[in-house]
């Protein structure tokens, strides 16, 4: 079997990222998405999401390259490559555009890249993702309504109340209005553990941008940082996530070792090697790599026994459209221990439109981990057909 394509698919939409003062759901990127399909001589392909700015990944993957190594386009790289040797077309990528790459746009088309090859794989042997990563050690896990703080308690309240009610038993809100107010922080925490009660989990993303992504400010120093871990244990926050700058190893692992709140992110870093360095000096309670940036599967697999020996936890970031959920839940099947999938309720239409998924929550507020072929997901082609945009 040989690679015949790697094409970059750009979608546009029309609604904006932000979420509202009252309960009503808030939305996450709806203006651009991209996906990248990988076609094969023998019919098989991969689907993969990517978080990135998509109208300068198509470049990356499907535009004009240099002659020198180093400088090649990702899919000028892999046509005609065997897509079932996964980890060294991983070694291939990364060296082929390692002058402009190595982190950032180039790594995140390369994790999506990585993704659709170890779902052809899948295809390819009739095994689940999960299987072929190794064994399924699970069949479902909880689900968390990963969403955006709204911007008054009330509106707080009231999104909370509508999770109760769809079934979740964790919810974690995250940036929006937080970090402009503390005040007005606090009682927006408050009203969602109020609503949420003593028996659901209330995980909490402050965002590490100044004052969130609404108007600039200064970021957080390490006091400041631990007072926020010091109040948020006051309403017995699950984790807080991903709140300080994330080249600030140091800081992270100081707040960590103080912190009374469990510390969790790793959803900025890319490659095994920066997450070796970020486990290793201490920095979280639980890791969050994202399959659609860390470097992909190959890369995450990595993670995984590092933060086994370390005995640290991982919760793979996926707020995006429901093929990285999928993805997510193939991986999570395979971890020794498996607190929650990250379920994006604040999809906007255009992320929401994309994949078709079987992701329902049981009454026990879990999502069950599909065992089929591949990763248990597809995409809607009609809908992407509507949807694309010229590069």
């Amino acid at each position: 079997m040989r690679i015949t394509e790697v094409e970059p698919i750009l979608l546009r939409g029309e609604q904006g990222y932000g979420s509202p003062a009252s309960g009503a759901e808030a939305t996450d990127n709806g203006d651009w998405q991209l996906l990248v399909r990988v076609g094969t001589d023998e019919g098989l392909e991969g689907w993969a999401d990517v978080e990135t700015l998509a109208p300068a990944a198509v470049a990356i993957i499907a535009g004009q390259g240099m002659g020198t190594l180093g400088f090649h386009t990702l899919g000028h790289i892999l046509v005609g490559e065997d897509p079932l040797d996964v980890e060294r077309l991983w070694d291939k990528l990364y060296v082929g555009s390692a002058y402009y790459g190595r982190r950032g746009i180039a790594m995140q088309c390369i994790s999506a890249i990585d993704n659709c090859l170890w779902s052809i794989r899948a295809q390819a042997t009739g095994l689940s993702l999960a299987q072929l990563l190794g064994g399924r050690r699970r069949d479902r896990v909880m689900a968390y309504a990963s969403t955006l703080f709204r911007s008054t308690p009330e509106g707080m309240a009231e999104a909370a109340q509508g999770y109760v009610d769809k079934g979740f038993r964790a919810v974690k809100f995250g940036w929006g209005v937080f970090g402009e107010d503390p005040g007005r922080d606090r009682e927006l925490v408050a009203a969602a553990r109020d609503t949420l009660g003593p028996d659901r989990h209330l995980l909490v993303d402050p965002g590490w941008y100044p004052a969130g992504w609404t108007k600039p400010g200064p970021m957080r120093n390490r006091r400041e940082a631990l007072a926020l871990c010091d109040w948020l244990g006051d309403y017995d926050v699950g984790w807080v996530e991903d709140f300080i700058h994330p080249e600030r190893f140091d800081e992270y692992a100081e707040v960590r070792a103080m912190s009374p709140v469990p510390i969790a992110a790793g959803e900025q870093l890319a490659t095994a090697w920066e997450f070796e360095r970020f486990i290793s000096e201490g920095c979280v309670d639980i890791v969050q790599p994202d399959l659609s940036r860390c470097g992909g599967l190959t890369v995450a697999v990595q993670i995984a026994r590092m933060a086994e020996k370390a005995n640290v936890d991982v919760v793979p970031h996926s707020w995006l459209t429901h093929l990285l959920t999928a993805y997510s839940l193939q991986f999570i099947a395979t971890l020794p221990r498996a607190k929650f999938v990250e379920f994006n309720v604040s999809q906007s239409r255009l992320t929401g439109g994309i994949a078709i998924a079987p992701f329902k929550l049981d009454a026990d507020g879990m999502v069950a981990i599909p065992d089929g072929p591949g990763i248990g997901a597809g995409v809607d082609t009609d809908f992407i057909a509507a949807h694309r945009v010229s590069a």
